[in-house]
């Protein structure tokens, strides 16, 4: 995978995780289900209770999540090949959980729909 595509990935897995752990923290099963990236219809976040798969093409990485009481979420994945990926983002959601928002440190914010 070229560099700058691994970063838009991670990138991504970012925002997806942070979609993921605000609603969950907050209405559970709300999250449960499959998220598609508004901007890449080919970027998905998939959520069953505390799991968590975020696929992009042939990328797939999968993993566990953590949110803090200031809605920073922070996911802890592996990828196939067995590297770790630890990615922090802002989780925000509309009040019916069907959009979420994943904002990383630099302020670069992904919007996910609940499909």
């Amino acid at each position: 995978m070229k560099p700058s595509l691994k970063k838009a990935v991670i990138l991504l897995l970012s925002a997806l995780v942070l979609l993921i752990v605000f609603p969950l923290s907050s209405c559970g099963s709300e999250l449960d289900g499959t998220w598609r990236s508004r901007s890449d219809e080919e970027t998905r976040i998939r959520i069953s209770g505390e799991k968590v798969r975020i696929t992009y093409d042939d990328f797939r990485i999968d993993g566990t999540y953590d949110l803090d009481d200031d809605y920073n979420i922070t996911f802890h994945l592996t990828d196939k090949n067995g590297i770790k990926y630890k990615i922090v983002a802002k989780l925000s959601a509309d009040k019916q959980y069907k959009l979420l928002t994943l904002t990383n440190p630099k302020g670069e914010a992904e919007i996910f729909e609940k499909r």
